[in-house]
């Protein structure tokens, strides 16, 4: 059975009044429409008087329709913008981690044969460049 929302109910029983009303050889048995619906007819019919199908309704719903638009465009703009931060933070880190590493490089030398020979002076090398 399928399921319907109240304003889709009040618009069936709105169009059946119209066609009615227009004399219109087309019809919709509200009855019918009830039973597969799954609700009394008195029900549809509270449902029809209890919303409002004028046009300034219509301009009201599209008028918070575009208002929640804007919204939503203006939180996908900060979500992008922090997005662009995180990223920007990332490649920083990552400069600054190889920046690092050159520097551990620079103080650090390489004897042939692969040997790591520190390029910082030690104590000994400190202490016999101080007595001379």
């Amino acid at each position: 059975m399928p399921t319907y929302s109240k304003q889709q109910i009040a618009l069936v029983l709105k169009a059946a009044e119209t066609l009615n009303h227009q004399g219109s050889s087309q019809k919709i048995n509200v009855s019918t429409f009830c039973r597969e619906a799954g609700i009394s007819r008195k029900n549809a019919y509270k449902h029809k008087n209890n919303i409002d199908l004028s046009q300034n309704v219509v301009e009201e719903q599209m008028q918070q329709l575009e208002w929640d638009n804007q919204q939503l465009r203006e939180k996908l703009k900060l979500a992008e913008a922090r997005a662009t931060e995180a990223d920007l933070h990332s490649e920083l880190r990552q400069i600054l981690v190889a920046r690092h590493d050159d520097i551990k490089k620079k103080k650090l030398g390489r004897q042939p044969g692969g040997k790591v020979v520190s390029k910082v002076p030690t104590m000994l090398e400190i202490d016999s460049n101080q007595s001379r």
